[in-house]
Protein backbone atom coordinates (compact mmCIF):
# COMPACT_ATOMS: atom_id res chain seq x y z
CA UNK A 1 0.00 0.00 0.00
CA UNK A 2 2.64 2.34 0.92
CA UNK A 3 4.62 1.56 -2.53
CA UNK A 4 1.64 2.36 -4.41
CA UNK A 5 1.00 5.61 -2.42
CA UNK A 6 4.36 6.86 -3.23
CA UNK A 7 4.40 5.17 -7.04
CA UNK A 8 1.57 7.59 -7.20
CA UNK A 9 3.26 11.19 -5.82
CA UNK A 10 5.71 10.48 -7.67
CA UNK A 11 4.14 10.48 -10.86
CA UNK A 12 1.60 13.62 -10.15
CA UNK A 13 5.58 15.15 -9.41
CA UNK A 14 6.76 14.73 -12.64
CA UNK A 15 3.69 15.46 -14.24
CA UNK A 16 3.81 19.03 -12.72
CA UNK A 17 7.28 19.22 -13.56
CA UNK A 18 6.89 18.25 -16.59
CA UNK A 19 7.58 20.68 -19.40
CA UNK A 20 9.72 22.93 -16.82
CA UNK A 21 6.89 25.05 -15.57
CA UNK A 22 8.34 27.26 -12.17
CA UNK A 23 6.52 28.92 -9.68
CA UNK A 24 7.16 33.01 -8.90
CA UNK A 25 9.38 33.61 -5.83
CA UNK A 26 12.96 35.48 -5.33
CA UNK A 27 13.90 36.82 -8.52
CA UNK A 28 17.20 35.44 -9.07
CA UNK A 29 15.78 32.21 -7.98
CA UNK A 30 12.80 32.34 -10.60
CA UNK A 31 14.94 33.30 -13.03
CA UNK A 32 17.97 30.58 -12.37
CA UNK A 33 15.28 28.05 -12.55
CA UNK A 34 14.25 29.19 -16.07
CA UNK A 35 17.60 28.81 -17.07
CA UNK A 36 17.69 25.45 -16.23
CA UNK A 37 14.60 24.36 -17.51
CA UNK A 38 16.24 25.66 -21.06
CA UNK A 39 19.61 24.13 -19.85
CA UNK A 40 17.90 20.57 -19.11
CA UNK A 41 15.78 21.12 -22.55
CA UNK A 42 19.58 21.54 -24.45
CA UNK A 43 20.99 18.87 -23.02
CA UNK A 44 18.27 16.67 -23.69
CA UNK A 45 18.49 17.80 -27.54
CA UNK A 46 22.02 17.78 -28.11
CA UNK A 47 22.73 21.63 -28.22
CA UNK A 48 25.32 22.85 -26.56
CA UNK A 49 25.31 26.89 -28.63
CA UNK A 50 22.03 28.84 -28.23
CA UNK A 51 21.32 31.78 -29.61
CA UNK A 52 18.98 33.68 -27.63
CA UNK A 53 16.46 36.49 -29.68
CA UNK A 54 14.69 39.11 -27.85
CA UNK A 55 11.56 38.19 -26.18
CA UNK A 56 7.97 39.46 -27.73
CA UNK A 57 4.37 40.39 -25.50
CA UNK A 58 1.41 38.86 -25.97
CA UNK A 59 0.74 40.65 -29.39
CA UNK A 60 3.88 39.42 -30.77
CA UNK A 61 5.88 43.14 -30.47
CA UNK A 62 9.31 42.69 -29.10
CA UNK A 63 9.30 45.75 -26.24
CA UNK A 64 12.00 46.79 -23.65
CA UNK A 65 10.73 43.90 -21.15
CA UNK A 66 11.00 41.25 -23.90
CA UNK A 67 15.20 42.62 -24.63
CA UNK A 68 15.89 42.84 -20.90
CA UNK A 69 14.31 39.33 -20.45
CA UNK A 70 16.35 37.77 -23.25
CA UNK A 71 19.34 39.88 -21.91
CA UNK A 72 19.44 38.00 -18.25
CA UNK A 73 18.41 34.93 -19.59
CA UNK A 74 21.49 34.87 -21.22
CA UNK A 75 23.79 36.16 -18.50
CA UNK A 76 22.35 33.39 -16.29
CA UNK A 77 23.02 30.52 -19.22
CA UNK A 78 26.77 31.67 -18.89
CA UNK A 79 26.94 32.03 -15.35
CA UNK A 80 25.46 28.44 -15.58
CA UNK A 81 28.14 27.36 -17.55
CA UNK A 82 26.88 24.23 -19.15
CA UNK A 83 26.07 25.95 -22.51
CA UNK A 84 27.62 28.62 -24.61
CA UNK A 85 25.34 31.42 -25.83
CA UNK A 86 26.53 33.38 -28.73
CA UNK A 87 26.38 37.04 -28.37
CA UNK A 88 22.84 39.37 -28.32
CA UNK A 89 23.90 41.82 -30.77
CA UNK A 90 25.63 39.33 -33.51
CA UNK A 91 22.37 37.28 -33.28
CA UNK A 92 20.08 40.36 -34.01
CA UNK A 93 22.17 41.88 -36.50
CA UNK A 94 22.63 38.90 -38.23
CA UNK A 95 18.96 37.92 -38.28
CA UNK A 96 17.92 41.96 -39.38
CA UNK A 97 20.60 41.11 -42.10
CA UNK A 98 18.61 38.10 -43.52
CA UNK A 99 15.51 40.16 -42.95
CA UNK A 100 14.23 36.87 -40.44
CA UNK A 101 11.68 38.36 -37.88
CA UNK A 102 9.79 35.16 -37.23
CA UNK A 103 12.00 32.37 -36.43
CA UNK A 104 9.24 29.56 -35.87
CA UNK A 105 7.55 30.59 -38.86
CA UNK A 106 10.93 31.23 -41.05
CA UNK A 107 12.17 29.30 -43.81
CA UNK A 108 14.04 26.76 -42.91
CA UNK A 109 16.82 27.04 -45.66
CA UNK A 110 17.19 30.59 -44.66
CA UNK A 111 17.28 29.63 -40.91
CA UNK A 112 19.75 27.19 -41.16
CA UNK A 113 21.67 29.43 -43.18
CA UNK A 114 21.51 32.02 -40.10
CA UNK A 115 22.41 29.49 -37.69
CA UNK A 116 25.51 28.37 -40.06
CA UNK A 117 26.50 32.05 -40.02
CA UNK A 118 26.63 32.76 -35.77
CA UNK A 119 27.88 28.97 -35.42
CA UNK A 120 24.59 28.04 -33.11
CA UNK A 121 22.94 24.54 -32.67
CA UNK A 122 19.37 26.13 -31.59
CA UNK A 123 17.64 29.58 -31.49
CA UNK A 124 15.81 30.23 -28.50
CA UNK A 125 12.53 32.29 -28.76
CA UNK A 126 10.64 33.61 -25.83
CA UNK A 127 6.70 35.55 -24.90
CA UNK A 128 6.10 37.09 -21.82
CA UNK A 129 2.47 38.05 -20.43
CA UNK A 130 1.97 40.77 -17.73
CA UNK A 131 -0.02 38.95 -14.78
CA UNK A 132 -1.18 40.18 -11.38
CA UNK A 133 1.44 37.82 -9.93
CA UNK A 134 4.81 38.53 -11.83
CA UNK A 135 6.04 37.81 -15.43
CA UNK A 136 4.98 34.57 -17.09
CA UNK A 137 7.74 33.89 -19.28
CA UNK A 138 7.46 30.84 -21.95
CA UNK A 139 10.68 29.81 -23.61
CA UNK A 140 11.29 27.65 -27.00
CA UNK A 141 13.93 25.88 -28.65
CA UNK A 142 13.78 26.09 -32.32
CA UNK A 143 15.70 23.81 -34.20
CA UNK A 144 17.38 25.30 -37.71
CA UNK A 145 16.99 22.86 -39.60
CA UNK A 146 13.43 22.97 -39.72
CA UNK A 147 12.29 25.65 -37.64
CA UNK A 148 10.58 23.45 -35.50
CA UNK A 149 9.78 23.69 -31.24
CA UNK A 150 12.11 21.01 -30.08
CA UNK A 151 11.56 21.93 -26.30
CA UNK A 152 10.22 24.25 -23.86
CA UNK A 153 10.44 25.71 -20.37
CA UNK A 154 7.76 28.40 -18.50
CA UNK A 155 8.63 30.30 -15.25
CA UNK A 156 7.12 33.64 -13.72
CA UNK A 157 9.24 36.10 -12.58
CA UNK A 158 8.46 38.50 -9.90
CA UNK A 159 7.85 42.39 -10.47
CA UNK A 160 10.93 43.21 -8.90
CA UNK A 161 14.08 45.21 -9.06
CA UNK A 162 14.98 46.32 -12.85
CA UNK A 163 12.26 44.65 -14.13
CA UNK A 164 9.89 46.16 -12.05
CA UNK A 165 10.63 49.60 -12.91
CA UNK A 166 10.28 48.66 -16.18
CA UNK A 167 6.96 47.01 -15.68
CA UNK A 168 5.55 49.94 -13.87
CA UNK A 169 7.19 52.55 -17.01
CA UNK A 170 6.13 50.62 -19.43
CA UNK A 171 2.20 50.50 -17.78
CA UNK A 172 2.37 54.08 -17.73
CA UNK A 173 -0.80 55.89 -19.33
CA UNK A 174 0.38 57.39 -21.88
CA UNK A 175 0.60 61.36 -22.11
CA UNK A 176 -1.74 63.15 -23.91
CA UNK A 177 -0.55 66.55 -24.84
CA UNK A 178 -3.47 69.05 -24.11
CA UNK A 179 -4.01 71.40 -27.20
CA UNK A 180 -5.13 74.85 -25.89
CA UNK A 181 -9.27 75.25 -26.50
CA UNK A 182 -9.91 76.28 -30.72
CA UNK A 183 -11.74 79.13 -30.85
CA UNK A 184 -14.03 80.31 -33.40
CA UNK A 185 -12.70 80.89 -37.41
CA UNK A 186 -11.74 84.41 -37.75
CA UNK A 187 -14.52 86.01 -40.48
CA UNK A 188 -13.25 87.24 -43.82
CA UNK A 189 -11.53 90.76 -43.87
CA UNK A 190 -8.85 93.10 -42.91
CA UNK A 191 -9.52 92.89 -39.21
CA UNK A 192 -12.23 92.25 -36.02
CA UNK A 193 -13.46 92.37 -32.78
CA UNK A 194 -15.71 90.13 -31.23
CA UNK A 195 -17.57 89.89 -27.43
CA UNK A 196 -20.77 88.46 -26.20
CA UNK A 197 -22.83 91.42 -27.47
CA UNK A 198 -22.02 91.69 -31.04
CA UNK A 199 -18.90 91.01 -33.86
CA UNK A 200 -17.46 93.93 -35.87
CA UNK A 201 -15.55 92.94 -38.76
CA UNK A 202 -13.56 95.56 -40.77
CA UNK A 203 -14.10 94.87 -44.41
CA UNK A 204 -12.33 97.29 -46.90
CA UNK A 205 -10.31 100.26 -45.92
CA UNK A 206 -10.04 102.66 -49.11
CA UNK A 207 -8.46 106.18 -49.23
CA UNK A 208 -9.29 109.39 -51.03
CA UNK A 209 -6.82 112.44 -51.11
CA UNK A 210 -6.90 112.86 -47.13
CA UNK A 211 -9.81 110.68 -46.05
CA UNK A 212 -10.36 107.07 -45.30
CA UNK A 213 -13.27 105.47 -46.17
CA UNK A 214 -13.87 102.16 -43.51
CA UNK A 215 -16.56 99.91 -44.42
CA UNK A 216 -18.12 97.54 -41.23
CA UNK A 217 -19.91 94.68 -41.14
CA UNK A 218 -21.81 94.42 -37.37
CA UNK A 219 -23.39 91.21 -36.58
CA UNK A 220 -26.00 90.59 -33.27
CA UNK A 221 -24.34 87.74 -31.19
CA UNK A 222 -26.69 87.91 -28.36
CA UNK A 223 -30.48 86.64 -27.59
CA UNK A 224 -31.79 90.41 -27.11
CA UNK A 225 -31.58 93.14 -29.47
CA UNK A 226 -28.85 95.29 -29.64
CA UNK A 227 -27.63 98.89 -30.47
CA UNK A 228 -24.09 99.55 -31.32
CA UNK A 229 -23.03 103.13 -30.79
CA UNK A 230 -19.59 104.70 -30.37
CA UNK A 231 -18.10 107.86 -29.39
CA UNK A 232 -17.33 110.33 -32.55
CA UNK A 233 -14.41 111.85 -30.93
CA UNK A 234 -12.59 108.92 -29.34
CA UNK A 235 -13.18 106.59 -32.32
CA UNK A 236 -9.94 107.43 -34.07
CA UNK A 237 -8.03 105.82 -37.16
CA UNK A 238 -3.94 105.66 -36.19
CA UNK A 239 -1.28 105.39 -38.59
CA UNK A 240 2.29 103.89 -38.15
CA UNK A 241 3.65 106.72 -38.48
CA UNK A 242 1.60 108.62 -35.51
CA UNK A 243 -0.66 110.42 -36.89
CA UNK A 244 -4.51 110.30 -35.92
CA UNK A 245 -7.24 110.32 -38.27
CA UNK A 246 -10.09 111.73 -36.42
CA UNK A 247 -13.99 111.80 -37.82
CA UNK A 248 -16.09 115.03 -38.69
CA UNK A 249 -19.67 115.19 -37.86
CA UNK A 250 -19.73 116.63 -41.11
CA UNK A 251 -18.49 113.47 -42.77
CA UNK A 252 -20.49 111.09 -39.79
CA UNK A 253 -24.03 112.60 -39.87
CA UNK A 254 -25.74 109.16 -39.92
CA UNK A 255 -22.49 107.02 -39.02
CA UNK A 256 -21.83 104.69 -36.22
CA UNK A 257 -20.97 106.90 -33.95
CA UNK A 258 -24.31 109.49 -34.24
CA UNK A 259 -27.27 107.68 -34.96
CA UNK A 260 -25.80 104.15 -34.31
CA UNK A 261 -26.85 100.74 -35.74
CA UNK A 262 -29.71 98.69 -34.63
CA UNK A 263 -29.74 95.36 -34.66
CA UNK A 264 -32.17 92.14 -33.72
CA UNK A 265 -30.71 88.59 -32.54
CA UNK A 266 -28.07 87.42 -34.95
CA UNK A 267 -29.38 90.39 -37.29
CA UNK A 268 -26.29 91.80 -39.57
CA UNK A 269 -25.97 95.19 -41.08
CA UNK A 270 -23.46 97.27 -42.96
CA UNK A 271 -22.17 100.63 -41.23
CA UNK A 272 -19.63 103.24 -42.80
CA UNK A 273 -16.68 105.51 -41.02
CA UNK A 274 -14.73 108.25 -42.78
CA UNK A 275 -11.56 109.35 -41.34
CA UNK A 276 -9.78 112.78 -41.90
CA UNK A 277 -6.15 113.06 -42.23
CA UNK A 278 -4.32 115.00 -39.91
CA UNK A 279 -2.35 118.01 -40.86
CA UNK A 280 0.73 116.86 -40.93
CA UNK A 281 -0.08 113.23 -42.62
CA UNK A 282 2.77 111.39 -44.59
CA UNK A 283 2.62 108.16 -46.90
CA UNK A 284 1.20 105.71 -44.35
CA UNK A 285 0.88 102.13 -45.34
CA UNK A 286 -0.87 100.66 -41.71
CA UNK A 287 -3.55 101.82 -39.60
CA UNK A 288 -5.11 100.67 -36.20
CA UNK A 289 -8.67 101.41 -35.28
CA UNK A 290 -9.43 102.81 -31.59
CA UNK A 291 -12.77 102.12 -31.10
CA UNK A 292 -14.64 104.30 -27.72
CA UNK A 293 -18.24 102.26 -27.88
CA UNK A 294 -21.43 103.77 -25.82
CA UNK A 295 -23.58 101.19 -25.95
CA UNK A 296 -24.52 98.35 -25.74
CA UNK A 297 -21.13 98.75 -23.43
CA UNK A 298 -20.70 101.70 -21.69
CA UNK A 299 -17.00 103.45 -22.36
CA UNK A 300 -15.70 100.00 -23.02
CA UNK A 301 -12.71 99.76 -25.88
CA UNK A 302 -11.02 97.78 -28.70
CA UNK A 303 -8.31 97.97 -31.15
CA UNK A 304 -8.10 96.51 -34.21
CA UNK A 305 -4.56 96.67 -35.37
CA UNK A 306 -2.94 95.57 -38.73
CA UNK A 307 -5.45 97.52 -40.66
CA UNK A 308 -3.96 98.17 -44.79
CA UNK A 309 -5.21 100.65 -47.51
CA UNK A 310 -6.74 98.05 -50.21
CA UNK A 311 -7.60 101.16 -52.50
CA UNK A 312 -6.79 103.90 -53.56
CA UNK A 313 -9.51 105.60 -55.23
CA UNK A 314 -9.10 108.35 -57.28
CA UNK A 315 -10.01 112.16 -57.28
CA UNK A 316 -12.80 111.50 -59.65
CA UNK A 317 -14.71 108.77 -58.14
CA UNK A 318 -18.19 109.49 -55.92
CA UNK A 319 -18.24 108.35 -52.56
CA UNK A 320 -21.19 107.38 -51.05
CA UNK A 321 -20.97 107.27 -47.61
Amino acid sequence: MIRQLLLISGLLLCTLLSGHVFAAGNYEESLKALADGVIAESVKAHKERLAIIDFTDAKGDVTPIGQFLAEELGTQLLVAGELKVVEHKLVSSTLKKRHLTQIDAAPPKALKGAAKAIRTDVFVMGSYLDAPEGILVTVKLINPSNAQAIGAARGMIPKAGPLGEMVKEFNKPPVVKAEPPKGPTAPDGLGFHRNEFYELVVRTLNRQDNQIRMDLTIENRSPRDVKLLCLLQNTVLKDDQGGQWAQSVEGNRDGLCTRGVELSPREKDRAVLTFTAPADSSAASQFTLSFHEKSPRRDATFTIEGLTIETAISPATTVTP
